[in-house]
């Protein structure tokens, strides 16, 4: 998934990541360098410490013991390094076996007993004093601090120096695994806090963004629960700054467009009250010229002037339908409506429209019918806006059936006709305002789907075009939801 696919908070969520990250892992090679560097210094100054206590412990033994004091046979350590004390020596002497247990417990560490190794030279070239554990011939040849590999291919961090007041060169070495085993052990303390603490990261970053993003979690949630029709402001409390601009905006985008729908739904029904009051006066003095001896040649134009006249009259009134509908912003009035009863009275009254076309009107009615909640009035103008459609766009002699029959709690509406159809392509599109299917030569102004998908909105209903009986034609069907108990 690529950056633009993810949400704002993902992309949130993942840019604190990496940044944490990024922070931590910087901060995790400088700790470990600088703590690598400090732990060779430490080392370093443990060789040197080392060193100078052997040759403050040789110094020591030099000068008479307490306990020997006035015992001119007692030798000094001097005498007895000379003598050839050492481990490759003989006999040891009560003092030098004592003085040897304290000077290994003094300057060595158990735990390092077997990687420290020291050696201790007399000026004429001398080897008094040895670990067990270092060669017989000098470590290093120069002082200082030095690196060497040994036979077996470990290697030795070692240091030397010569004291210039008794002539002793003292040696100290150290293997490097003591100093590799401590630099892993610090680097596992570092690691460690940033391994384990991961998930617990992870989760109150994503905690933290998840909560500072709850406001425009709740406008969307806001807004996607809208319905078309509700244009009031935005109510969102407590909105944060950031937000508080977007919300201002929307909320003033929201009136705007209620003034122009309102503009619009005042011009229409002003427009159609304005308008039938000529047209029934047009009605009204057309039938007393039809009345009245007239040419036959002006027949023919006075029918297709009383054609124009009831076209005229039939969009006022649909213009009125819609005008009245749109404001609505729930069903109003709504009450249990018997369906059956309402698709029998306007089929009765458009009955007539059929026999004049020699077309075939049948109402199916499956069973008993669970009433469903809905306003009489609206119901009545989804029917009538069907089956008056299926009347003007059948040919003559067709065939048109309304079947109603229950589905679940509710009631499902078909109205079907073998006219020439709508194509798939256009079956949205005709629930449009004033859209109408080229090549028509049927009069009509293309409202009546229109006005039928605002009663099924306003009665939470849903409704699609399908083909007819046979594939011929269209069939229309709208499922009414909910229901009482059947009358």
């Amino acid at each position: 998934m690529s950056l633009r696919d993810m949400s704002l908070s993902q992309r949130l969520l993942v840019g604190l990541l990496v940044v944490t990250f990024a922070f931590w892992a910087v901060i995790a090679v400088l700790t470990v360098r600088d703590s690598i560097d400090d732990t060779y210094e430490l080392f370093d100054a443990h060789l040197r410490q080392t060193a100078v206590a052997l040759l403050s412990a040789v110094r020591l033994g030099e000068e008479p013991s307490k306990a020997s004091a006035g015992k001119p046979d007692q030798p000094s350590l001097r005498e007895i390094f000379a003598s050839g004390f050492g481990p490759a020596g003989g006999e040891q002497a009560p003092l030098a076996s004592a003085w040897t247990d304290w000077l290994t417990l003094r300057a060595l560490d158990l735990q390092y007993e077997k990687l420290l190794r020291y050696q201790i030279w007399a000026g004429d070239g001398r080897r008094l004093l040895r670990s067990a554990n270092s060669p017989e011939d000098a470590m290093v040849a120069r002082d200082g601090f030095s690196e060497l590999a040994d036979a077996d291919g470990r290697i030795w961090r070692s240091f030397s120096f010569l004291d210039q007041r008794s002539g002793y060169r003292v040696q100290v070495s150290e293997a490097h695994d003591i100093r590799n085993r401590l630099v892993r052990d610090i680097a596992l303390h570092v690691a460690s806090p940033l391994v384990l603490g991961l998930p617990v990261l992870v989760f109150l970053l994503w905690f933290s963004v998840t909560r500072g993003l709850d406001p425009l979690g709740r406008l969307t949630q806001q807004i996607e629960e809208r319905k078309p029709d509700n244009l009031l402001p935005l109510e969102l409390p407590g909105v944060p700054k950031e937000l508080r601009p977007v919300v201002e905006s929307l909320n003033r985008l929201l009136g705007r467009v209620a003034g122009a729908l309102d503009s619009e739904r005042r011009l229409t029904a002003n427009a159609a009250h304005e308008l039938r009051t000529p047209l029934a006066a047009i009605q009204a003095h057309l039938h007393s010229v039809r009345c009245t001896n007239i040419p036959r040649e002006c027949e023919g134009e006075m029918a297709q002037l009383h054609r124009s006249v009831e076209r005229g009259i039939r969009l006022v009134g649909q213009l009125l339908a819609l005008a009245r509908l749109d404001p609505e912003q729930k069903l109003p009035n709504p009450e249990q409506v018997e369906v059956a009863g309402v698709a029998e009275t306007v089929g009765a009254e458009l009955a007539p429209l059929a026999l004049h076309k020699q077309q075939t009107l049948q109402l199916h009615v499956e069973g008993a019918l669970p009433n469903v909640p809905g306003n009489t009035d609206l119901l009545s103008a989804l029917f009538a806006n069907l089956i008056d459609n299926a009347i003007r766009y059948t040919p003559r002699g067709g065939h048109i059936v309304v079947d109603l029959r229950g589905e679940g709690s509710g009631v499902r509406v078909a109205v079907s006709d073998d006219g020439p159809g709508i194509p798939r392509e256009q079956r949205l599109a005709v629930f449009e305002r004033f859209y109408r299917l080229a090549g028509q030569d049927q009069p009509g102004s293309g409202l009546g789907l229109a006005i039928v998908r605002r009663v099924v909105d306003l009665h939470d209903a849903s409704i699609e075009i399908g083909d007819g009986p046979g594939g011929r034609g269209v069939t229309v069907t709208v499922v009414l939801r909910g229901g009482g108990p059947p009358p």
